[in-house]
């Protein structure tokens, strides 16, 4: 009685999720108790985000988790959660797909935005411009790039290339290979080394330089003794065969 105050009940029982000011039903047809437990708690899973949400390293994983493509709009935000405005009408344009789409996109991709480049390059082993629509296969870790440019992009340009996405005739990036793996640890670590040197080259350079300075001290003396060795036992040879 208290849902149908607010909810036009069509044949209870019925399962719905209310938010964002609006309201979802469950409809699935399953008969089954295993089958129905198994299709609600993924129908759970893909309703338990917001429809465009931010993505940080702190949810990534979860979002992941609900086996949709990630449409992510990558743009930069500062230490105060501050967009550039240019930035800002791109990350829009990009909800605004989802927001009259929902009906066609909702069950494939979920749709969000990530403030922090770093995510996205990592994502895609390259330094991206800014902003950039990438879009992630969270089964498979593969991603799509589209062909035009970011500020060329339009939402029926968007559509088209969901569109690719979907029916897999778009090019594919990534994975989850041995190689891929190695060469996403490389580009970490060489991304982080550039921004510890951007931010403080001399820290970065004690850091960095002390350790190898002391190697480089061992090395030499250990090859500096072996010479100064050989030469000492030639010299004590030449001694020995004047005294006889």
């Amino acid at each position: 009685d208290i849902a149908r105050k607010h909810v036009r009940l069509k044949d209870p029982p019925e399962i719905f999720v209310y938010k964002e000011k609006s309201h979802y039903f469950y409809e699935e047809s399953e008969t089954s108790l295993g089958g129905l437990n198994a299709s609600l708690s993924e129908w759970v899973n893909s309703e338990r985000f917001a429809t465009f949400v931010k993505v940080t390293r702190g949810n990534i994983h979860q979002l992941m988790k609900t086996n949709k493509f990630l449409v992510l709009a990558v743009v930069h935000e500062n230490k105060l959660q501050e967009v550039p405005d240019e930035m800002l009408e791109f990350r829009d344009m990009i909800e605004s797909v989802i927001t009259t789409n929902r009906d066609r996109y909702h069950r494939w991709f979920q749709f969000g935005w990530v403030g922090s480049p770093e995510l996205a390059n990592s994502i895609a082993m390259s330094d991206l411009p800014l902003p950039y629509l990438l879009v992630v296969n969270s089964t498979t870790n593969h991603h799509h790039r589209p062909d035009d440019e970011p500020h060329r992009l339009t939402p029926a340009a968007i559509h088209l290339f969901l569109e690719s996405v979907l029916n897999q005739s778009a090019t594919t990036y990534g994975g989850n290979t041995l190689p891929v793996r190695l060469y996403r640890r490389y580009f970490e670590a060489r991304s982080s080394l550039a921004e510890m040197w951007r931010g403080n080259p001399v820290l970065t350079a004690v850091l960095f330089g002390l350790p190898l300075g002391f190697l480089s001290l061992i090395c030499y003396s250990i090859c500096c003794a072996d010479i100064m060795d050989a030469d000492d036992e030639e010299e004590d040879d030449e001694i020995h065969e004047k005294k006889e």
